[in-house]
């Protein structure tokens, strides 16, 4: 499920309209209808955490791996980096979803990724740098 159609659930669950959702957060009524029908999702983990809190939900029912990434992208690199995390997501899904590479040249990249993953978290254990 999408954060879009959680949220819609909870507002409608909440008999709010978007408007209401809207006045609740402090956004503009495009910015819940893009959330809504555009998939676009909060820049910044407080308005996830507003969200969460004005319907009572724990904050990771709202929170994707994706999102999560997304969000850390934005803090770190600002909209550019937002953007091109939301661009990598995208090709990456479109990818393992049905694209044009073979099932064995898939797993190939995936193990990669994996591998290239693996190998960053040893050299930043070896240095002593600390994850945020």
């Amino acid at each position: 499920m999408t954060f879009g159609s959680k949220l819609r659930k909870l507002r409608e669950e909440n008999n709010m309209t978007q408007a209401d959702l809207a006045d609740a957060l402090g956004l503009s009524l495009k910015a819940i209808s893009n959330y809504e029908l555009k998939g676009t999702r909060p820049r910044t983990m407080d308005m996830y955490e507003k969200i969460a809190d004005l319907f009572q939900v724990d904050l990771n029912y709202l929170l994707t791996n994706e999102s999560a990434f997304v969000v850390k992208a934005h803090k770190t690199y600002g909209s550019k980096g937002a953007r091109e995390a939301e661009e990598l997501l995208s090709s990456m899904t479109g990818l393992f979803a049905g694209g044009e590479l073979a099932e064995e040249d898939k797993d190939a990249l995936f193990e990669a990724i994996q591998e290239a993953y693996w190998e960053a978290k040893l050299e930043n254990k070896k240095y002593g740098k600390k994850k945020d």
